[in-house]
């Protein structure tokens, strides 16, 4: 996908990945439940706008590639939660768990991507095949 600077564009995805995080906001604030509630904390709205604007652009193969590899940062992000989550239940300290938990996102979706990367050669060669 290439670098595209266009006022329009940029505010495309202004208006889809700002109107997901309100609407999650929106969720956090209307369901009984924090825990469930939690779960639109994740949502994903800065994919959401890549998968958009790469399909928009560069057509379905592309976001379908973009959605993939967000994979990656998702699983990277569970790494994240539960590092964070582990990190404040035994350490008591927010701001040194929430750097470690930000380290193992880093590092974790690295791994990811890797990972990923490979199994979308594998797919690509079994379809050649």
């Amino acid at each position: 996908m290439k670098p595209n600077l266009d006022p329009r564009d940029l505010g495309l995805r202004f208006i889809l990945g700002g109107s997901a995080v309100a609407a999650c906001y929106l969720m956090l604030q209307i369901i009984p439940s924090q825990t469930f509630a939690g779960i639109f904390a994740a949502f994903p709205a800065v994919m959401v706008a890549a998968v958009t604007m790469a399909g928009i652009y560069d057509g379905s193969q592309q976001a379908a590639d973009v959605a993939f590899g967000a994979t990656a940062g998702m699983l990277g992000c569970t790494v994240c939660v539960v590092t964070a989550t582990i990190g404040m239940i035994y350490l008591h300290n927010l701001i040194l768990s929430l750097i470690l938990a930000t380290l193992a996102w880093f590092f974790s979706a690295v791994f990811f991507i890797r990972v990923v990367q490979n199994l979308q050669r594998k797919s690509k060669n079994s379809v050649n095949r």
